[in-house]
């Protein structure tokens, strides 16, 4: 009996045995199916999407921008610690048209700008004026490598004065700006090097700049355009047009930090080759702009911008004590912080 007990057991862990190797082996057998229903659908995945990519038009032009319209009042009464009520409004807008296919790409850029600004006891000033387009082509050496060649144009809409003498009545006041006036146009030919998709640098060392200043009196201030020498080392102005080329450098960085602060800084280096003033040809102009816009809700949103400047060439009022004490070139500044309806498309 005690033998029998013994191969029962032994026949029962071995059936026991090959039962569990059984289900093993099915399981096994099952993932294997399993990959291969996933290997199919993965494949019949990729087939439909290649048949939707071909079915699909291709989409070569980008386009979109926004604008926004922000406003800024401060109220004083009786304000010990000083200062004056003032009320501004600026309104800025962005329109880009972008073009690619293949080893093609065609951007396109404008920025606009105006604003005014209306202190208590002043006139209604403007506080903000651009005009700035710009066009560039690329032609593809590599994916990340291209032939380029770019087109800026800058000015301004409207008149502005010389607010620099407080003493001076705003009707008695010099007219220093105005559309065309001056207006520069800047033409150049190089490469242009994509470290990302949101970061570019464009190298040109064949570039031309213009200065255009379509207006006899503001010309004759000289503000935008300085005195040259004859060949007999007389000075003489060419009052209203500038012809200068030399290298350009162009670095821009846009993109959306996060899905509601969008981040765009663009810098423009350039030296000019053929200055006559030989040793003016060691300074470089500058002009760094940047813009952050945040969304505070679809149509709320903060803009704050600013542009740095400096440009051997133009003079502006230089000061000591409060007054004015000649005029020459200086690093020129400018920032403008805004709340306002917005609308990005």
């Amino acid at each position: 009996m005690k033998h029998l007990f013994t191969l029962l057991f032994i026949a029962g862990f071995i059936s026991n045995v090959f039962s569990q190797n059984n289900e093993l082996q099915l399981k096994k057998q099952e993932l294997e199916n399993a990959k291969s229903s996933l290997t199919d659908a993965q494949k019949r995945v990729k087939t439909i999407e290649q048949e939707i990519a071909q079915l699909t038009p291709p989409v070569y032009w980008q386009k979109g921008g926004f604008g926004a319209l922000n406003f800024n009042s401060l109220g004083l009464t009786n304000w010990a610690a000083g200062g004056v009520s003032a009320n501004s409004v600026t309104a800025i807008g962005n329109i880009y048209r972008n073009y690619k296919k293949g080893k093609v790409e065609w951007r396109n850029n404008l920025d606009l700008a105006y604003g005014l600004i209306k202190n208590e006891g002043e006139t209604l000033r403007k506080n903000e004026d651009k005009i700035d387009f710009l066009t560039k082509g690329n032609y593809g050496i590599t994916d990340k490598l291209s032939y380029s060649s770019l087109l800026n144009f800058k000015s301004q809409f409207a008149p502005g004065f010389d607010f620099s003498d407080p003493t001076k009545d705003d009707n008695a006041r010099d007219e220093i700006s105005k559309f065309l006036a001056p207006a520069y146009l800047t033409t150049s030919i190089g490469l242009n090097y994509n470290f990302t998709d949101y970061f570019s640098v464009y190298i040109s060392p064949a570039t031309g700049k213009f200065t255009f200043v379509n207006d006899d009196s503001i010309a004759a201030q000289n503000i935008y355009i300085p005195a040259t020498l004859n060949d007999n080392g007389v000075q003489f102005y060419n009052d209203r047009y500038r012809a200068e080329f030399g290298a350009l450098f162009n670095a821009q960085f846009k993109k959306d930090l996060t899905k509601k602060i969008n981040l765009t800084s663009t810098l423009n280096l350039f030296n000019n080759f053929t200055d006559v003033n030989t040793a003016n040809r060691k300074n470089i102009d500058v002009n760094w702009e940047t813009m952050i816009n945040m969304k505070l809700t679809e149509y709320i949103g903060v803009s704050f911008y600013t542009n740095l400047i400096h440009d051997n060439d133009v003079t502006v009022p230089l000061y000591e004590r409060n007054t004015i004490v000649g005029y020459g070139p200086r690093t020129q500044f400018k920032r403008l912080l805004g709340v306002g309806f917005s609308y990005k498309f």
